[in-house]
């Protein structure tokens, strides 16, 4: 059956950690230049600022390349892929946005996601899994979702974001220090485990920003396409699409329209069955995901059944507004 939830949060509770230990080795080596060089008071502290701006900055710069070279994406032009390019322009104009770049990612599990530092530099990757399973309309409301970030500035506001973490770090680093000459090893290493451990709530944060983000580009999906049960059947496609072909790239995960975890594609496989049915299939959808009850808080995105849950409370209100 399902595979349970205590085993699910194990899994991400290891990826938090192994990231944390992995960011720890890292920024150790700074931490001990620091911590043995005797900085402390104002020199410290534009240490802490210089390599936080330093690692916003690696980021910023090097961010969307290192996202094409790891999904495989490729940009594709208007005579490639013209049904792709009309929906971008159109959604871009609806957006008030320049229009993005068009990629395409060779990948068979249905996700997109949007990349780039600024609105005027943004693209839309698409991968070949989405458009194999969603029809026009479907990846239309996905399509819409990713312009949603590109309008709220998503991209850069996570950039942003994802710095706190290596702030507050350095900040139990330095001020936990104490008096700089009579530091020993034992002091060292307890001020680096709360460094760590501040590191670790940092990211958390990061993360529950990263969900309420979602809700927000789901609203102008909803509004842009005029359709909100587009995106819902795209979402429950690609949340519960049993047996993806293709495993999706782990370091992407927080660009992806969806998450989806193992426990959400085994519990929900027969709602595929059903989805034909509109409202009353993702109502059970809806249902049947509460009682497997997955948890979010080591995802970037939200439960596939609250962004339902609030698609399907928006979808009555615009009826209701005509």
């Amino acid at each position: 059956m399902a595979i349970s939830v205590p085993g699910i949060t194990k899994l991400n509770l290891t990826i938090l950690l192994t990231t944390a230990l992995i960011f720890g080795v890292v920024a150790g080596i700074f931490a001990v230049v620091i911590w043995f060089s005797g900085a402390s008071g104002a020199s410290a502290i534009w240490l802490w600022i210089g390599f936080s701006l330093l690692m916003l900055g690696i980021q910023w710069y090097f961010g969307p390349g290192i996202i094409i070279w790891a999904s495989k994406a490729k940009e594709v032009d208007a005579n490639e892929e013209p049904k792709l390019h009309a929906i971008v322009s159109e959604l871009a104009r609806l957006a008030g946005i320049p229009k993005p770049k068009v990629f395409i990612v060779p990948n068979n599990s249905p996700n997109a996601f949007a990349f780039g530092r600024t609105q005027a530099s943004a693209g839309v990757a698409v991968h070949t899994g989405l458009m194999r399973i969603l029809d026009e309309d479907e990846v239309r409301a996905v399509l819409a979702h990713e312009i949603g970030h590109i309008k709220h500035r998503d991209v850069t506001v996570m950039t942003v974001a994802s710095v706190l973490p290596i702030m507050l770090y350095y900040a139990v680093l330095i001020f936990g220090s104490g008096d700089s000459r009579n530091r020993g090893l034992g002091s060292f290493i307890m001020v680096f485990l709360g460094a760590i451990l501040a590191q670790i709530l940092g990211r958390l944060v990061v993360m529950w920003l990263s969900r309420q983000r979602e809700y927000y580009a789901d609203a102008f999906s909803a509004y842009a396409t005029k359709r909100p049960s587009s995106l819902m059947r795209a979402l429950a496609k690609i949340t519960y699409n049993a047996a993806p072909a293709k495993k999706q790239n782990s370091m992407l995960r927080a660009f992806y329209i969806a998450e989806p975890s193992a426990g959400e594609r085994k519990a929900m496989a027969e709602v595929i069955e059903v989805l034909g049915m509109g409202d009353a299939a993702i109502e059970m959808a809806i249902e049947k995901e509460k009682k497997v009850g997955v948890k979010e808080w080591l995802s970037t995105h939200p439960a596939t059944w609250k962004r339902l849950s609030s698609l399907l409370k928006l979808k009555k209100q615009m009826a209701l507004a005509g």
